[in-house]
């Protein structure tokens, strides 16, 4: 499956924008990307979703 950061980016088109929509600073998201931090089970289930729905049934936030 990839790593999810790599994958949250990639459905965000930046890792600011998924730090923006996630509620996170990108200093958070970034501990995350590296390992620093733990990938909060929550964020998995985030990617799951968007990568399981048509981008127009996105929610807003999520658009790019």
């Amino acid at each position: 499956m990839g790593n999810t950061v790599s994958r949250l980016r990639a459905l965000a088109g930046s890792q600011a924008n998924a730090a923006r929509a996630l509620g996170l600073t990108e200093r958070q998201l970034s501990r995350i990307s590296t390992g620093e931090s733990p990938v909060p089970e929550y964020i998995e289930a985030i990617v799951e979703l968007l990568e399981a729905l048509p981008p127009k049934d996105w929610p807003q936030r999520w658009r790019k």
